[in-house]
């Protein structure tokens, strides 16, 4: 099951890539259900494409263990979105989203890379302070209906399951791509509505 998981996000991210490039060749905003199929089909093809004896999806792990589950949604939300015409998170859900991304990246990575004493890292070992943050965050956003609060959910479920290799809830709050994707989200976010304004 973690192995099946582990090809879940090289999957999307090559959907990704194939659905951005048809969009812009064909003018496709969005993709027919046939469409689709072929697509997924192409990109798990892609993904399963054995290089020295792993496949290519494997790959990826290299690069970075664990792809956090909100970074899995935001991918997941694009292939929806470009599938449907409708995202799964939206503008709301997409900003809280770059918002935990470069809080939660601000408060691990710092100090987990030795700028101070404590390691937030530790917190993510059984039940601790890190699961009532974010069982509180995650009350608080199903009360203003915020469909990120789904995307939390999504992490506690997935790391009750074990679908990542590792067994921090750290790793599937948020990653070093996350972190950084969410700033520049943010950025972009922030210059769109000045542009806007003006």
């Amino acid at each position: 099951m973690i192995f099946a998981f582990s090809l879940f996000f090289p999957f999307l991210l090559v959907m990704v890539f194939i659905q951005s490039g048809a969009g812009r060749v064909f003018g496709n905003k969005t993709f027919r259900r046939g469409q689709t199929l072929i697509i997924g089909i192409i990109s798990a093809l892609i993904v399963l494409i054995p290089v020295w004896g792993i496949s290519l999806g494997r790959w990826l792990i290299s690069i970075n263990a664990n792809f956090s589950i909100p970074l899995t949604a935001v991918l997941l939300s694009y292939v929806w979105e470009k599938a449907t015409g409708t995202g799964l998170l939206d503008k709301t859900g997409l900003l809280c989203c770059w918002i935990f991304g470069m809080t939660a990246g601000l408060a691990l990575y710092p100090m987990a890379l030795g700028l101070g004493r404590f390691d937030p890292y530790e917190l993510g070992w059984g039940f601790s302070w890190l699961f009532v943050a974010v069982m509180i965050i995650t009350f608080l956003l199903l009360f203003i209906k915020n469909r990120f609060a789904v995307v939390l959910i999504a992490c506690v479920l997935c790391y009750d399951l074990q679908l990542l290799e590792s067994h921090n809830l750290w790793d599937y709050l948020v990653d070093p791509f996350y972190t950084v994707i969410s700033g520049a989200g943010l950025i972009y976010m922030l210059t769109e509505r000045i542009s806007k304004r003006n």
